[in-house]
């Protein structure tokens, strides 16, 4: 903007706000006149994605009245019209200067969604109940893309159906949709054993997902897999109590006087534990002004596991072309989600291209991972040449050499743990960033004791709870949990683990048998926030494990979970367990090994008041300890000393 005098505008947005345009056609629609010229100044519509332009002038007949003295009143309305790309887009109304510079009047936030996705069931039937099972048929269109996989929703069924069948009538009706003749579906198998109404769920060429509801409902009985006697369509259980208290929505945070363009490179896809960190310091971030960009290796796709994103995600080959954010320019800080190969690699590149500070997270031992990984010790390992470990070290570990290189040559260091200082070069600048749960879904929680009274198989059950993969750095200690569970119940006392996450190493015989009646496998929840609820069922939760060279540099990702549900959690003497107190914050164990877990299970069992104070203790100590409020803004802290340092 030049140095010319600013106008004295007087401007008024008439469309509702905020603005909202479906089929990325956006009409603004007011008045503005500034008091020095005589005509109406030039207006648009600016956003980083577009300029919604001035299509239109309009006559007044309230402006006049407003001022009458002035010429402009009478013609200063206006009517802007454009197109912008489906999302939210911050905009601002701008008024134009006689010297050809644009002058800000109003600020505002403009949705453009998509045009609506329509899905009709026509075979056998187009609208009531279908009680027969025959494969069925319809079509479904969205207007902007191809659908390439799609499947009807009924009940508690799913059911695939083959697409890109020719529908003739279905190009007729969207003469201008290049791919509407090919809209129809029809169900791959006979319909199965269910009830309810019947919705289209559709994954669209971009990945998108699209839903619609459609006017048929289903009504099968039964099928060769479920007995005739078997009743569908009891009221379903849920998991909600009815009438529990959620936590109010907490204070916006405070806007940063100098925002910041932030690039994160992760060391995975946005399905990992490390993206759960990182998406939710980006938000919080974000939510203070800074402009927040994750790079992820593969599958951009998983993005949409995540409950309201509001950063950009893009993939490594993205970020190689250059990053360029709403401000045109590139990232003033880049943090490097671990020293890992692939991270590095691709760190020093953008780093190169963009003149960036660059921050490298720690939240494991490296050194181990890597030696556990290749089955050789690691001083072994470090006494190898570059070109002999290039050969060995995948890109989702740390090179023993070049990770080193890599933490000298940045500009500052997080690491998750006060232990993991001892890998971060002498005179670095460091910040220990704790990890927290996401506060909008993790929080004390009461328990449905309507589902606890379908799932308890036996009077006085206790439930167990633990959510995460199984590695190759973390299966002994997970056996030693099962096998807790195991001698629990062979002792008369009635247990039962609920589990979700990947298994990448299987339990081992016999264990296997003897536990698998008590042990309720949900396998992967892909949306994080559904996990809550889950957890409320349990009574207490169990971090197995002990002091060791992975566990005494880490922080699971579940703990802070774990003691923002406000249940008693058992946990070792390693990590978070050097921190909490035995018996007021939490049950801890100098390890967590079967024995130890069967006896601290044991003695929360038998002494209801020691489980109710251990789970006011959890909830407490997570109330005073996690935050990912206060963990973004000491990170926009550390940010702003370095970039301006």
């Amino acid at each position: 903007m030049s140095s010319s005098a600013a106008l004295r505008l007087h401007a008024e947005i008439e469309t509702p706000r905020p603005l909202h345009a479906f089929a990325h056609e956006v009409r603004v629609q007011g008045w503005c006149l500034a008091e020095e010229l005589p005509e109406p100044p030039p207006v648009r519509l600016a956003t980083a994605a577009g300029v919604v332009p001035l299509t239109e002038r309009t006559a007044r007949a309230d402006v006049p009245t407003l001022f009458p003295s002035h010429p402009a009143a009478v013609r200063c309305g206006f009517i802007l019209t454009g197109p912008l790309p489906v999302g939210v887009h911050a905009a601002t109304l701008e008024a134009q200067r006689p010297d050809g510079t644009w002058q800000c009047c109003r600020q505002l936030t403009v949705a453009v969604e998509p045009r609506p996705f329509a899905a009709v069931m026509d075979e056998p039937i187009s609208e009531g109940l279908l009680r027969d099972r025959v494969k069925v048929g319809g079509w479904a269109l969205d207007v902007d893309e191809p659908i390439t996989e799609l499947t009807l929703r009924y009940g508690h069924r799913e059911i695939a159906c083959d697409v890109g069948r020719k529908r003739d009538d279905v190009a007729a009706l969207f003469p201008g949709v290049s791919h509407a003749g090919r809209a129809g579906f029809r169900s791959q198998d006979f319909l199965v054993a269910g009830h309810g109404p019947v919705r289209v769920r559709a994954r669209l060429a971009s990945g998108c997902i699209a839903i619609a509801s459609t006017k048929v409902s289903f009504s099968v009985a039964t099928d060769e897999n479920h007995a005739a006697n078997l009743d569908l369509t009891v009221p379903r259980v849920g998991l909600d109590v009815p009438g529990a208290a959620m936590p109010s929505a907490p204070p916006a945070p405070n806007r940063a006087d100098r925002p910041l363009n932030l690039l994160f490179v992760l060391h995975g896809t946005f399905a990992s534990n490390s993206a759960l960190h990182v998406a939710a310091l980006a938000n919080e971030l974000a939510a203070s002004g800074h402009a927040c960009a994750v790079a992820v290796t593969h599958d951009p796709e998983t993005l949409a596991l995540h409950d309201r994103p509001a950063f950009r995600g893009l993939t490594f080959a993205e970020a190689e072309r250059g990053v360029t954010f709403p401000d045109g320019r590139g990232p003033d800080v880049i943090h490097a989600w671990t020293c890992r190969e692939n991270v590095r690699v691709v760190t020093e590149q953008l780093r190169a291209r963009h003149g960036a500070r660059v921050i490298v997270h720690l939240e494991d031992n490296e050194q181990h991972l890597l030696a556990l990984t290749l089955g050789r010790e690691f001083a072994d390992l470090d006494r190898l040449d570059d070109n002999a470990l290039d050969r060995l070290v995948p890109p989702g570990l740390s090179h023993p050499h070049r990770s080193r290189a890599f933490l000298a040559a940045a500009d500052g260091i997080t690491v998750i743990t006060e232990r993991l200082r001892e890998f971060v070069p002498a005179g670095k600048a460091c910040l220990i960033l704790p990890p927290a749960a996401d506060a909008r879904h993790f929080y004390p929680r009461p328990r449905p004791d309507a589902f606890r009274r379908v799932l308890d198989a036996a009077r006085g059950e206790t439930v167990l709870f633990y959510h995460g993969n199984v590695h190759a750095a973390n299966a002994a200690e997970v056996r030693e949990l099962y096998a807790a569970v195991a001698e629990l119940n062979r002792a008369g006392e009635r247990v039962t683990l609920i589990r979700t996450g990947h298994d990448r190493v299987p339990l081992q015989e016999p264990l296997a048998t003897a536990v698998a009646p008590y042990v309720l496998e949900l396998g992967q929840i892909p949306h994080h926030r559904h996990l809550p609820a889950l957890m409320a069922l349990a009574d207490i939760f169990v971090q197995p494990g002990g002091p060791d060279e992975f566990n005494d540099y880490r922080f699971p990702s579940k703990l802070p979970e774990f003691f923002a549900l406000g249940r008693p959690v058992v946990l070792p003497r390693t990590n978070l367990g050097t921190l909490v107190r035995h018996g007021l914050d939490a049950y801890v164990l100098d390890r967590a090994d079967a024995a130890g877990i069967a006896g601290a299970v044991r003695a929360l069992r038998a002494d209801p008041a020691l489980a109710e104070r251990l789970g006011r203790g959890a909830a407490a100590f997570a109330a005073q300890h996690f935050s990912w409020r206060r963990s973004a803004e000491a990170l926009a802290n550390f940010y702003r000393t370095l970039a301006t340092s």
